[in-house]
């Protein structure tokens, strides 16, 4: 009975009011070169909420591969760095009256592997999982992709319908993974956030019975084309995916019409998929899914649906075919992408070309993930500082040119990096360990934090001049915030510290020190 009324108490604390001073990082070193931040049953890290200051005062929260853990110092402008050349200062300008994208949010995953991996931790220690990751003592994510039944990352493959020829869909159901798992999961997360979560619904198959193959893995497509009965069932069929949620007390902000479409084109492909190109894609929103979305409640006023949701190099193509359709683009909100390819998927400017043609549309990077390479037994790679790297330069890359957030993949995972039906195991930003009763913050959760804790959503990147942009060394952008404040962001993945001299013009200039492989985030107020 005693050890009951601790476990309430503990969990009662982490529903209230949130921490007056942050708790540093408990670090531990696994096999690589960085370290992990540790949670156990009586002790988590915290982060302070973001407030205003003083005018001049800048907060400089700093991450890096030796292993700082957004820790925070704070420098004026006006100040000096004695010592320091004059010539290794990178001078930067920043403009607040020219103004580009406003932030959408960043987050992470509902999918069944996280969901499962979660289930498995005690009730305290779930609840400080979900608080790290959602409330003003974590790093506030504002949206969460949820995986419309199931994906390579399940346990089995299935979907809610899997009564052979069920066109009247007298056979779907949510299944257990919702019910007992990822709903309440949601609603918790929901409590943590304060205010609503921007869900966003993908789907990965089908019934094996809608596909021309007959399977929900091996590529295929749905059996018929846009109009006809099979296609608009296949719309009913993901309604009631939203329908059922929503009678659970969880709205979604919006969905993709399908994860990674081309993958079903590759009869070998080993998962989950549904063939589409961009015109099957254009011509199923307009003519079925749009109507019959918005038929239920989830229409244009207040549901976004976004398209492609893969990789880069068909982003533009995309663009142009569905963009260019007023009748697709009735539904169409934005256009969704995948960082697959990172450093070899083409130039980021793409995102330039379509946002100068289709500036009414947005575009929101809704998935990536990571995972050591370099040994298929360690996947999870805990503590590798290029896990993190990856993910912080991904995301100020796409900030920079046009991108509205950015989504990471699997909230958690478990030791072996999954579960996944078809042992695609990876990385993710928190690893769970329910055998010894703890789980590990890794380098990617630093990563998205520097920028989910800095930018809430309404955030609006503004000018910098010059630009510094060495893709993949290093990398700065600048942003108002909501409240007033603005932030700078950068990423230096150099072996060696690099000096910032910045100037705004309603302050002057402070000199800032960014430390060799690091992350660095700045607010200020003027």
């Amino acid at each position: 009975m005693k050890a009951f009324i601790v476990t309430v108490a503990i969990i009662a604390t982490y529903f209230a009011s949130p921490s007056l001073s942050a708790q540093p990082c408990q670090s531990r070193r696994f096999n690589h070169d960085s370290v992990v931040c540790v949670c156990d049953e009586n002790y988590c890290d915290t982060l302070d909420p973001i407030t205003r200051t003083e005018a001049g005062l800048v907060k400089v929260y700093e991450s890096d591969r030796a292993g700082k853990r957004l820790e925070v110092r704070d420098v004026r402008f006006g100040n000096d760095l004695p010592g320091v050349d004059p010539g290794r200062f990178k001078n930067v300008r920043v403009n607040r009256e020219r103004k580009f994208q406003e932030i959408i949010g960043f987050g992470t995953s509902f999918t069944d592997a996280s969901a499962l991996s979660l289930g498995r931790m005690s009730e305290n220690l779930r609840t400080k999982v979900l608080r790290s990751y959602y409330s003003n003592e974590g790093i506030e994510y504002s949206l969460s992709r949820v995986v419309i039944s199931g994906s390579d990352f399940s346990n089995r493959p299935y979907t809610y319908d899997d009564v052979p020829n069920d066109w009247s869909l007298n056979g779907w159901s949510l299944v257990d993974e919702d019910i007992s798992y990822k709903i309440p999961q949601m609603n918790e997360a929901q409590r943590h956030r304060g205010e609503p979560i921007k869900f966003i619904g993908s789907s990965w198959s089908p019934p094996a019975w809608m596909k021309t193959n007959g399977e929900l893995n091996h590529g295929g497509t749905l059996i018929g084309n846009a109009g006809s009965e099979e296609w608009k069932t296949y719309a009913r069929y993901l309604r009631k995916f939203f329908e059922a949620y929503r009678a659970n007390g969880l709205d979604f902000w919006g969905m993709t019409v399908q994860n990674e479409p081309m993958t079903g084109w590759d009869p070998w492909f080993p998962w989950n998929t549904c063939g589409f190109n961009a015109e099957m894609e254009r011509d199923f929103v307009k003519n079925d899914l749009g109507p019959i979305m918005e038929e239920g409640g989830f229409g244009p006023d207040n549901f976004n649906i976004m398209v492609l949701d893969h990789n880069r190099p068909l982003a533009e193509d995309w663009a142009n075919v569905v963009f260019s359709d007023n009748d697709a683009t009735k539904y169409v909100k934005g256009l969704a992408v995948h960082w697959y390819f990172y450093g070899t998927a083409g130039p980021y400017s793409v995102y330039d070309n379509i946002h100068e043609k289709f500036p009414n549309q947005f575009i929101l990077a809704t998935e990536a993930c990571n995972r050591n390479e370099d040994d298929e037994n360690d996947r999870k790679g805990l503590g590798k500082w290029m896990l993190a790297e990856d993910y912080a330069h991904d995301i100020l890359l796409d900030l920079l040119h046009y991108v509205t957030g950015w989504t990471d993949w699997n909230m958690v995972l478990d030791m072996n990096g999954g579960p996944n039906w078809v042992g695609n195991n990876h990385s993710a930003p928190i690893i769970v360990n329910p055998d010894d009763r703890e789980f590990y913050k890794n380098t990617q959760y630093y990563a998205m934090a520097h920028f989910s804790k800095f930018l809430p959503p309404r955030s609006t990147r503004v000018e910098t001049v010059p630009g510094v942009e060495e893709e993949g060394l290093l990398e700065l952008g600048a942003f108002e915030r909501p409240d007033g404040g603005t932030a700078v962001i950068i990423v230096n993945s150099k072996d060696t510290e690099e000096f910032f001299n910045v100037e705004d013009p309603a302050l002057g200039s402070v000199k800032v020190r960014v430390e060799p492989h690091s992350f660095s985030s700045w607010v200020y107020y003027a």
